[in-house]
């Protein structure tokens, strides 16, 4: 948030930088001393000339009527930030808006169409077991497809395996236990991970 403050002799306390002289207020961005009018304030004590205070990325001037991030020293318009540093579709690679609802994989977080088997790109639905296996998902049958083919001898990443299969489903164990806020249930299926999931907002 950037707050405009009248320049005055007493502001004095508004921060503690090692350049600035009391009752004086320093800028960040140039390091000189703001004797405008108006001090920009970025919470909580980063003060700015009017004209110093700009995104990092785009150069945008930002003021009271923009949200304004830091990070490590550099300031950022919200679409900068959010593009650079904000949580990314671990299939698309695109942000996420404050109102969609994503899928949830250990670390990793999806859009709800995103969410699919890396085989046969079945959409993932709530309550459908899946494994993660080198970052793919897979449903249980392309799972179960992997595993009878690398038993046999012959190594196989997910990226190999080609199956029309219909997703047939039955449940194998009760042990459920707690996991980056997502329930899994180990399966009796080789003792396979299988996620139960169900969507959230980011």
């Amino acid at each position: 948030m950037v707050d405009i403050i009248f320049s005055s002799s007493f502001l004095g306390d508004m921060g503690d930088h090692s350049k600035k002289k009391p009752g004086f207020a320093m800028c960040v961005g140039c390091g000189s001393q703001i004797h405008d009018q108006y001090i920009l304030r970025v919470s909580p004590d980063l003060e700015w000339h009017a004209a110093c205070l700009k995104c990092a990325e785009c150069s945008q001037y930002l003021d009271e009527t923009c949200t304004c991030f830091v990070r490590d020293g550099k300031t950022y318009c919200k679409r900068d930030y959010v593009r650079l540093f904000g949580i990314k579709c671990a299939k698309c690679n695109l942000g996420f808006s404050s109102s969609d609802l994503v899928m949830r994989a250990r670390d990793n977080v999806y859009h709800i169409e995103c969410f699919r088997c890396s085989v046969c790109s079945r959409q993932l639905l709530p309550g459908d077991e899946f494994s993660l296996r080198e970052e793919e998902l897979l449903c249980r049958a392309d799972h179960s497809l992997l595993l009878e083919r690398s038993s046999a001898g012959s190594p196989i990443s997910p990226g190999h395996i080609h199956s029309n299969r219909p997703l047939h489903l039955t449940a194998q164990c009760g042990d459920t236990r707690a996991s980056s806020g997502v329930t899994g249930r180990i399966s009796n299926f080789n003792c396979v991970f299988f996620y139960l999931f169900n969507s959230v907002r980011v």
